[in-house]
């Protein structure tokens, strides 16, 4: 593996439409419904804008394999990803949440000092590489939340 972040431009757009509507991403996600292909178009030219957004692309050499978004809010970034269906199950969960952390102090996000996973207790692949990744567990009713002091 040769893993690496970069941030998302325009061009993966329907890339990033087609891993969000994946059935595996959509019944782990909060919100579980399909996403309206108009929707998605909305919603990604306000995230590419938003200054409170970080979208980054895992990719093996030059292969995308998963994403990353950080929705900072104050000191703490709450991380949303998802690995592409086919390369689940080979640790690119965990890299990539490894990587992110590396990735705040090179891209000098400053204000960011915890990163935050909410994980429904179903998604066990999820907690795993939270957990593989040294983030602290912390259970909630609803939810787990992973943290990681950075």
């Amino acid at each position: 593996m040769s893993l690496r972040l970069r941030r998302a431009c325009q061009a993966d757009m329907d890339l990033l439409f087609q891993w969000a509507n994946d059935a595996v991403v959509r019944s782990n996600a909060f919100h579980t419904e399909q996403i309206p292909y108009e929707n998605h178009v909305k919603w990604f030219q306000k995230m590419m804008a938003d200054a409170s957004v970080c979208q980054y692309l895992l990719c093996d050499g030059t292969l995308p394999v998963g994403q990353i978004r950080l929705n900072i809010e104050g000191n703490e970034a709450v991380i949303d990803y998802s690995i592409a269906a086919e390369k689940r199950g080979k640790g690119y969960g965990s890299e990539l949440l490894r990587l992110i952390a590396e990735q705040i102090r090179k891209d000098k996000i400053s204000d960011v000092i915890k990163l935050v996973g909410l994980v429904k207790y179903e998604n066990k692949a999820s907690a795993r590489a939270f957990e593989k990744s040294g983030y602290d567990k912390k259970e909630q009713p609803e939810y787990i939340r992973y943290e990681r002091t950075l």
